[in-house]
């Protein structure tokens, strides 16, 4: 088995159609999580496979048994913003109450929350307060920085492995802070980082994930893959947008289960809170 001495880290970003940065604009509010978060869960249990799931808080506040079906099965819940908005249109103020929100929701169904992924991967401009209150409220970790550039997001110069981030750049460590941020995946290739963490990635260029697992396994350090509970379902609706748009969405969406689940065959995966367990800070 490829990586067998490493446990690279599987994250499950949970939204609607409506949350999708390129759908945001229509009104179709879609709701499938409940019916898609069931056959993903078999196929965890089938590879025993522990995750963390990153959940958009109105959903889980509309689907609250699917926290407990999430977290009954061994999982992680950690938070992804309350409606997926993205964090240059958030304040400090408005941030902490719906963190706070979103992580009394989760306690109340007998969980907790300790990670937070900013939505579509973009951190403020001035992410020092999303940091600090992170912090505040009891969270040990951040996942949203994808250390290449992307046409949506990415801060290609930040570290590609584990580390402690400066809260004024977090392309920059600062071992003097407690939070933990875990960059997604990238494939080095001649000089250039080329994103492979999954999502979009998983269903185009499959074999680039898989040599960029082996590629940071190689040196030691896990890798941080995503993708979205909408893509592993074969039932999501179709909605009319542009050709590019429809693209990025829907392209070898039927194949995204299976490309999946040969990752889960060949490589070992687990969540972020049981990686932070057995981690030497």
């Amino acid at each position: 088995m490829s990586g067998e001495k490493i446990s690279n880290i599987l994250s499950i970003d949970v939204e609607e159609l409506c949350h999708i940065y390129y759908a945001t604009d229509k009104t179709e509010n879609y709701q499938q999580t409940p019916l898609n978060i069931p056959p993903l869960l078999d196929l965890l249990d089938k590879h025993n496979v522990k995750c963390t799931f990153f959940i958009v808080g109105e959903i889980a506040e509309k689907h609250p048994h699917i926290i407990k079906l999430i977290t009954s099965r061994g999982h992680e819940i950690a938070y992804h913003g309350y409606a997926h908005t993205p964090l240059k249109q958030e304040n400090r103020q408005s941030f902490e109450n719906e963190l706070e929100r979103f992580t009394q929701l989760v306690k109340s169904n007998g969980s907790s929350s300790i990670g937070f992924r900013a939505p579509t991967f973009i951190l403020s401009k001035n992410p020092r307060w999303v940091f600090e209150a992170l912090k505040e409220n009891g969270y040990r970790y951040d996942s949203s920085v994808f250390p290449a550039k992307t046409q949506l997001y990415g801060l290609p110069k930040a570290p590609k492995t584990p580390y402690h981030p400066h809260f004024d750049n977090p392309e920059k460590r600062d071992d003097g802070n407690r939070i933990w941020e875990f960059p997604l995946l990238v494939y080095d290739f001649l000089g250039f980082r080329i994103p492979a963490a999954g999502g979009f990635y998983l269903r185009l260029y499959p074999n680039l994930v898989s040599k960029a697992l082996k590629q940071i396994n190689q040196s030691g350090h896990p890798g941080v893959i995503y993708v979205h509970n909408w893509e592993l379902d074969p039932h999501t609706p179709r909605i009319s947008i542009n050709p590019f748009r429809s693209f990025v969405i829907y392209k070898n969406i039927n194949k995204t289960m299976q490309n999946l689940e040969s990752l889960l065959t060949k490589f070992n995966f687990t969540s972020f809170e049981c990686y932070l367990e057995n981690m030497k800070d």
